[in-house]
């Protein structure tokens, strides 16, 4: 019972709203491979090796256990200070690599390696732990770790029915933002839906419309915690799962699209923004989604598939409010 309220106490947290509400991150990953003809995946060392001091303070920069490598730069106060933060970074990111003789691929899956080619490059007690959960159900586990990449996006939580608002658009606008957004033929999605639902939350579990911290408390209850000591905490367990969407106390994180090519980033993050920060888009995207929310396996199992019947309309509120032309 101690260990219920706890998790109930830390999920109540991670919907509380920002302080200051009106900023927007993003968590950009990247494929190393070494630019020859044939590439080969690249030690993380190698590269790290030729990060500057003044590219770590920016970029803080980390590698995930295929050796991708993540960009993770301090949000911003609105989405074109972030693009051009990003795109400063990644200019900057190009460049350390060609040094290195490195390649950095902006695809939402590896294009070149399957998964026994590619070493588990942080074998810390966290991650021999998830790839043996994983492995339970199949190789799906070993490519989501190895092979895959992701533009991630954080967005201020907003108070009361604005916040929930967010917590929905957030949710059931995926599918379609991840059909939109492509950059894998759906490949990385069909990956995340090979994977336990219970941690992943990929058939619509993580998510309850009427109840959105009673149902991510469910989802959190429910899945199983990774054999080793640091999972009793609560808040440790959360770390664990990765569900679409994930809130992170003052702001949500949305997980579920494809690495972008540069050119792609800025229409990505204002579609993101306008539809979660704007209260005219918001709602007009709510209208839209709120029909199939009890369809969310389904919706992602089309997209997995390349389908999205929402998407041309998801995009088009989000260009209306922002005056924005173009997203693809």
């Amino acid at each position: 019972m101690k260990q219920s309220l706890n998790l109930s106490a830390v999920v109540g947290r991670l919907f509380a709203p920002a302080r200051r509400p009106g900023r927007i991150g993003a968590e950009v990953e990247l494929i190393p491979v070494t630019d020859t003809a044939v590439p080969r995946p690249v030690d993380p060392a190698a590269l790290a090796a030729g990060f500057d001091p003044a590219f770590v303070a920016a970029a803080r920069p980390s590698f995930e256990p295929g050796g991708q490598l993540e960009l993770s730069p301090a949000p911003r106060p609105g989405p074109a200070a972030l693009v051009a933060e990003l795109h400063r970074l990644l200019d900057r990111a190009e460049t350390i690599a060609r040094s290195r003789g490195v390649r950095l691929e902006s695809a939402g899956v590896n294009p070149y390696h399957c998964w026994a080619e590619v070493p588990l490059r942080t074998p810390t007690p966290r991650y021999r732990a998830l790839q043996s959960c994983l492995d339970r159900t199949g190789p799906d586990g070993r490519r989501m770790m190895r092979l895959t990449a992701s533009l991630q996006l954080a967005v201020d939580l907003l108070p009361g029915t604005a916040g929930r608002e967010q917590w929905l658009v957030a949710n059931l606008a995926g599918p379609a933002l991840t059909v939109a957004f492509d950059n894998s033929g759906g490949e990385r999605t069909r990956i995340w839906r090979g994977l336990d639902p219970a941690r992943t939350g990929y058939d619509g579990r993580s998510l309850d419309p009427d109840d959105p911290v009673g149902g991510y408390l469910a989802f959190a209850a429910a899945a199983p915690r990774l054999p080793f000591p640091e999972t009793r905490d609560a808040a440790y367990h959360l770390t664990t799962l990765f569900p679409p969407v994930r809130p992170r106390g003052g702001y949500l994180e949305l997980r579920y699209l494809d690495a972008q090519p540069a050119h792609r980033i800025e229409a990505v993050v204002h579609t993101v923004s306008t539809l979660l920060g704007d209260p005219v888009a918001r709602r007009h995207a709510l209208a839209l989604l709120l029909p199939r929310a009890g369809e969310l396996d389904r919706a992602w199992a089309e997209a997995a598939a390349g389908r999205a019947p929402e998407s041309e309309a998801l995009l088009a509120i989000a260009g209306t409010a922002v005056s924005y032309g173009g997203a693809r």
